[in-house]
């Protein structure tokens, strides 16, 4: 169940995204506007989306499909500490000499986001190596990572 202020975040994103003011809004914003409200959802989760309120393929969508969405889909609420301890998580995966520190190499972050979860490209892994200031004497301390990614 939706409260009405979720439902009146739903229809203004809605709203913004509805250009032409016909009602409808295309597929293709549907990841945008689910990460607007704040659902961090991957490229395969929005796919998957796309079918649920898009199901004859028409490419468009409406208010009531989207709201309907998000009411089938409870946003779940991670916290510092929970992204914190699953980045510790993948760290150990990778080197367990490191299992006590709380950082991660250069080479180690790079390895983690190419090759775990949904792949990023090298040149995605730099646009955030440049966008953030994460990154101190080659290595990435996970704290600082986690509130950049929270951030997002």
């Amino acid at each position: 169940m939706l409260n009405e202020v979720q439902i009146a975040e739903i229809r203004e994103i809605f709203t913004l995204f509805d250009k032409n003011s016909d009602g409808y809004v295309n597929t293709s914003e549907l990841g945008t506007m689910v990460r607007g409200l704040n659902f961090n959802s991957s490229d395969a989760e929005v796919n998957e989306m796309i079918k649920e309120v898009d199901p004859n393929g028409i490419g468009q969508f409406d208010q009531n499909s989207l709201i309907s969405l998000i009411a089938r889909r409870p946003k779940v609420n991670e916290t510092l500490e929970d992204m914190i301890e699953a980045l510790k998580l993948i760290s150990d995966q990778q080197d367990e000499r490191d299992r006590d520190k709380a950082k991660l190499t250069l080479a180690q972050f790079k390895l983690i986001l190419m090759s775990l979860g949904e792949k990023m490209s090298e040149h995605q892994i730099d646009e955030i190596l440049t966008d953030s200031d994460i990154v101190h004497e080659e290595t990435i301390q996970i704290e600082e990572f986690a509130k950049y990614l929270m951030s997002r």
